[in-house]
């Protein structure tokens, strides 16, 4: 036993397993409620790592396995900072509050999706919403929920792993096989905006674009297409200074919104990301104003 704790790649295994453990203890609902890759990424990590614990044990020393070990600590080490990174940001309690039905909305959450139907009068629009890079979908059904209760379907994507770019193909897909809704806008906060704005561009079922703290990877100004961009005043994540610059590359028709004092954690109820700014107003006079900006790009 005293051979095996000395072999460097039984404490990455070790790591490994920790940090799927501890993703699994702090984010266990962001997780059990996101998109099935989550549970594929942290059963890999554990059956991994006990598979390299039963390895350290039955495995003698030998100068090219040392080397393979050595290359193996270090592939390890690698998989327990991705597994930890990509934890998911979990929703907090009142956004979690606003996935519940009543008379005005009912939502439904599927393994790809949160939708969110409005049961009174609808507008015909819908929008497809991808959060911010490793954030819950859940956590922004408090914010879109207003906006389903004023009639607008709403489809918060699940993305695999929480990254925008593995979702890129979700908003044309669901655009096609939802044709009741006659006018589909694709919406995204931060990185998810990225890939909202080319979805935009690109997408023949995607009629307009909405941006909260976000902006387009490439030059769009050319595209038909109407958006409005949403950013807070104190964001420290997406700042003024990269909104601005974007104006160049979005149509000369696109409203740009400042909300003073607002930061990027405001879009959306997971408590605070590191980096971001200090808030010069509370989270709810935020949302109230970012709403606000969307219902009217929307009933424009």
């Amino acid at each position: 036993m005293i051979g095996v704790v000395k072999k460097p790649y039984f404490y990455g295994a070790f790591a490994l397993i920790g940090v799927a453990a501890w993703a699994l203890a702090s984010a266990g609902g962001a997780i059990m409620s996101g998109h099935p890759s989550y549970w594929v990424m942290y059963l890999m990590a554990v059956t991994l790592g006990l598979l390299v614990v039963m390895l350290a044990v039955i495995w003698r020393s030998s100068p090219t396995r040392v080397l393979l070990a050595g290359l193996g600590t270090l592939g390890l080490a690698l998989l327990a900072t991705l597994t930890w990174w990509l934890t998911p940001l979990e929703a907090t309690e009142r956004a979690l509050a606003a996935m519940e039905s009543d008379d005005s909305v009912r939502v439904a959450s599927s393994t790809s999706a949160i939708t969110m139907t409005p049961v009174g009068t609808s507008t015909g629009v819908g929008v497809i919403f991808h959060p911010g890079a490793r954030i819950g979908a859940r956590a922004y059904a408090h914010i879109w929920r207003p906006i389903a209760e004023a009639g607008h379907h709403v489809v918060i994507v699940k993305q695999p792993l929480g990254v925008a770019f593995l979702a890129t193909e979700f908003a044309p897909d669901w655009a096609t096989d939802h044709p009741e809704i006659s006018n589909w806008v694709v919406a995204g906060h931060s990185l998810g905006g990225v890939v909202a704005a080319d979805n935009a561009a690109d997408i023949d079922a995607i009629a307009d674009l909405i941006l909260w703290a976000s902006l387009p990877a490439s030059d769009l100004s050319d595209r038909g297409f109407a958006a409005v961009s949403v950013f807070g005043g104190n964001d420290g994540l997406t700042s003024t200074d990269e909104i601005e610059a974007s104006i160049d590359h979005l149509p000369e028709t696109t409203t740009f919104v400042a909300v003073e004092g607002a930061i990027h954690s405001h879009f959306g109820d997971y408590g605070l990301q590191p980096g971001d700014g200090e808030p010069g107003i509370t989270r709810d006079e935020a949302q109230t104003l970012i709403v606000q900006a969307t219902l009217e790009f929307l009933t424009r």
